[in-house]
């Protein structure tokens, strides 16, 4: 008897339930379905290479009650605010969650792969999507939205400045590690040549200084970054040099070192008074310059002195090497890679 009765009631319930349903199509809407609440660990993450496993955020719900017991799936909807969850990531949760965990390397991967800049901060939006049948419409939770900034694994700033015609396009220094720390050998055309740090290549999200006159403050600013004083002496003929910079954006700091390559002797203007400085390939590790030469001999010298110097023939160097002869005048393109201890020379 008791079974009958429960039986009865079951009945009963699904028949109330089937009443309360409105009709759209195929799809059957729950008019008295109530969506879950979801909570986030935090509002604003800066996500890291070094916490790669480490959480970054936390999504907690209470799951959605349809007024009976129903076997519920809940997915975690990822997306950028102001979308309306158009090409939302999703994660089916288990069964018996009520939370998810994401890692540091789990959102950024994500991150990046909806378009959004390293070293940008950018808003996500979350809601838990719930659904108990094909032929019954999904109901969402609240959206909560998390302020994140990705990170790129080999990071980048884009460097515009006076000595590039204020191009994002040419130069820019470079985070092997993505840890904040960017570096790259830049070739400066004269004193405290002024320039910005781009995170995307754009006038916007740029680094500047607090004042022109500041040499190594780092920060978002007004003013462009003058570089260090250029050349050993400025008396002397050296109108621009190449320097190592290191801009950290981790402690807003901005450093130089003279870092440079050039030839030397009878076959350049400068002659055996001046160096005329090569110009650094960041991404093929080589130097080159390309000018006119008359015919005499040349050699190969670091920072301006001869303490490390370079010479040789027919392509190999060696160290303090002989000078190497040039038989006619012309308009020459040189290859140095100081790595090899090899060098080229073509006539153009």
């Amino acid at each position: 008897m008791k079974t009958i009765i429960n039986k009865i009631l079951l009945l009963v319930t699904l028949g109330v339930v089937l009443i309360s349903c409105k009709k759209e199509g195929q799809l059957v809407t729950l008019g008295n379905a109530v969506p879950g609440a979801l909570t986030t660990s935090v509002s604003t993450v800066v996500l890291t290479k070094p916490n790669l496993n480490v959480e970054a955020v936390k999504a907690s719900f209470t799951p959605a009650d349809f007024g009976y017991s129903a076997a519920a799936t809940y997915t975690l909807q990822i997306a950028k605010t102001g979308t309306s969850f158009a090409n939302a990531k999703e994660i089916i949760l288990e069964v018996g969650s009520s939370s998810k965990s994401l890692t540091h390397f789990e959102l950024n991967n994500m991150l990046l792969s909806m378009g959004f800049a390293p070293e940008v901060a950018g808003s996500v939006d979350f809601r838990i999507k719930t659904t108990i049948g094909t032929n019954v419409l999904p109901v969402y939770s609240n959206v909560k939205s998390v302020t994140i900034t990705p990170f790129a694994l080999i990071g980048t700033l884009y460097m515009a400045g006076a000595h590039n015609g204020w191009s994002f396009a040419q130069d820019s220094v470079v985070s092997p590690e993505g840890d904040g720390i960017y570096s790259a050998i830049i070739q400066f055309k004269q004193s405290k040549s002024m320039f910005k740090l781009s995170k995307t290549k754009s006038w916007s999200n740029v680094y500047g200084s607090a004042s022109e006159a500041v040499t190594s403050s780092l920060m978002v600013g007004p003013g462009d970054i003058p570089n260090a004083l250029v050349g050993p002496d400025l008396t002397s003929p050296n109108t621009y040099d190449n320097y190592n910079v290191v801009a950290n954006t981790n402690t807003l700091a901005i450093t130089y070192e003279l870092f440079t390559w050039g030839i030397i002797g009878t076959s350049t203007a400068g002659g055996w008074n001046d160096d005329t400085p090569m110009k650094y390939n960041n991404t093929t590790k080589t130097w080159s310059i390309t000018t006119d030469l008359t015919a005499g001999v040349y050699k190969f010298r670091k920072n301006h002195g001869w303490a490390v110097n370079l010479g040789g023939s027919n392509g190999a160097l060696t160290s303090g090497g002989a000078d190497i002869a040039l038989a006619a005048a012309g308009n020459y393109t040189i290859t140095l890679n100081v790595t090899a201890n090899t060098y080229t020379i073509v006539k153009n």
